[in-house]
């Protein structure tokens, strides 16, 4: 009975020393993976685009690449499109234009699964330097009708680089659009006054306020509708226009049509027959956005 005793005591003293002796070299170690961890998310950001400085939009996905002066050069995002063996974990960069800079795409170390030899190849400059100074109307490989050729032997992984990328470009290309000119929306406006951060502005002329303008966001049909209004002092809609939104094409797409947005000058209009959801969503937004904000101006 005391030499079990003894056992257990020697088992829950060595546990415990350990489990203290892990403690410390996960304490002593985590920020030196940290720091590692983050010099190889840079090194694979100027590696896809030459920058100053690269801004964190969505948390590991998404970055704005800045130059000395804070302009933006571009953006670089990542996205994992799923190859012959696993998720392939790609790093793309944009141009303001829309064209590729260059891609990364992760070696087998940090954690490519493609087969050795085969669809590792897509790792190689040879075939990642296909995107560079590519659009993405070009990025599909040869066989689908684009401009990449595709690795012998390897055309999973090739299509599904491909494919990714221009995914990617198609889903974060908004993110390079330029501030969005409010005079569109209320053109007798000379300047703008902010009232709410990214929200709302008074637009005024010779020192007169006329109105405003307002930024809202609705849910659609597929995704959120993100547009822009003017609104006068007379109660009277200047302008309406759709900012962002990735609605159905041929059907939601079409409440960017300038013929229905004009209605909302003369009054709230009806809902395009096809597109009943997106229509009446931002229908509901720009009602919603008005009876919100027009305390500003009375």
């Amino acid at each position: 009975m005391t030499g079990t005793r003894q056992m257990v005591i020697t088992l829950f003293v060595v546990a415990v020393t350990c489990a203290v002796i892990l403690s410390f070299v996960y304490a002593f170690t985590e920020p030196r993976i940290a720091e590692t961890q983050a010099r190889l998310t840079l090194s694979g950001l100027e590696e896809a685009i030459s920058a100053h400085e690269y801004v964190e939009v969505v948390p590991d996905t998404l970055w704005q690449a800045l130059d000395s002066l804070g302009n933006r050069v571009g953006i670089v995002f990542r996205v994992f499109p799923q190859g012959y063996g696993g998720p392939i974990p790609i790093t793309v960069g944009l141009n303001r234009e829309g064209t590729i800079t260059g891609i990364r795409i992760a070696s087998a170390a940090e954690g490519l699964s493609e087969t050795p030899g085969l669809g590792a190849k897509i790792t190689e400059p040879t075939f990642t330097g296909q995107f560079t100074d590519k659009c993405a109307a070009e990025v599909a490989l040869e066989q689908d009708g684009g401009a990449i050729q595709a690795i012998t032997a390897a055309t999973i992984s090739s299509r599904a680089v491909s494919d990714g990328v221009r995914k990617g470009i198609e889903t974060y290309a908004e993110y390079l659009a330029p501030a969005h000119d409010k005079k569109e929306v209320f053109p007798k406006a000379s300047s703008f006054s902010e009232i709410i951060a990214d929200t709302l502005w008074y637009a005024i002329h010779d020192a007169d306020t006329l109105g405003l303008v307002f930024v809202g966001v609705v849910q659609g049909y597929l995704n959120d509708i993100k547009f822009m209004v003017g609104y006068s002092k007379g109660s009277q809609i200047t302008g309406v226009t759709v900012l962002s939104c990735r609605e159905t094409e041929g059907l939601g797409e079409k409440i960017r049509d300038e013929e229905f947005l004009d209605k909302f000058k003369d009054s709230i209009p009806e809902a395009i027959t096809g597109a009943t959801v997106s229509s009446e969503a931002l229908i509901d937004g720009v009602k919603s956005g008005i009876a919100r904000f027009k305390e500003y101006i009375q």
